[in-house]
């Protein structure tokens, strides 16, 4: 990663390459620089969401009004608005990309986090929703891709990231 970047400031970049201009996103812990970071951008329209079914609602909106979305929340989300994404893809095959923080996985330090790590990729797989994991910030560039390859495909694409994709290392 290059010195005076942030995983956010990757991700946001990647983002604009791909044309993506309205994000919707429910806080988690991990994604907060990134959430704080799309709601500074004036080139990006940031919706602040109750509830991860809404933001599927309000991607697909988006690209009705000829605007490419993001969709930003934690693995749990993703979880929830199973139903609703699965809609998307195969009824209307209307794309956006999902960035989810994959919780749960042996660097999360926080046993209620488990049960996502392991069920997440499983009902993805199952549910037949386009899916990838993301280790480091070394991966970032995928986020460009990534939306690129939602918006090609017309499904919805989720990028899993992990913690180290995630969080900046504090020096010291």
């Amino acid at each position: 990663m290059p010195q005076g970047e942030t995983p956010a400031h990757l991700i946001i970049a990647g983002l604009k390459r791909a044309g993506i201009d309205l994000v919707a996103s429910l806080p988690d812990q991990w994604l907060g620089d990134l959430i704080e970071q799309c709601d500074a951008d004036p080139a990006i329209t940031h919706v602040k969401l109750a509830r991860e079914d809404d933001g599927v609602g309000i991607c697909a909106g988006a690209f009705l009004g000829g605007r490419k979305a993001a969709l930003i929340c934690q693995n749990a989300g993703v979880l929830l608005a199973i139903n609703a994404l699965g809609g998307m893809a195969f009824h209307h095959q209307i794309p956006f990309l999902v960035i989810a923080a994959q919780r749960g996985a042996f660097d999360d330090g926080y046993y209620y986090q488990m049960y996502k790590g392991r069920l997440t990729e499983p009902v993805l797989k199952a549910a037949g929703l386009p899916h990838y994991v993301i280790d480091g910030p070394e991966h970032l560039h995928l986020v460009e891709q990534g939306a690129r390859q939602a918006f090609l495909s017309r499904l919805p694409l989720t990028l899993l990231l992990r913690r180290n994709a995630l969080v900046a290392k504090r020096e010291g």
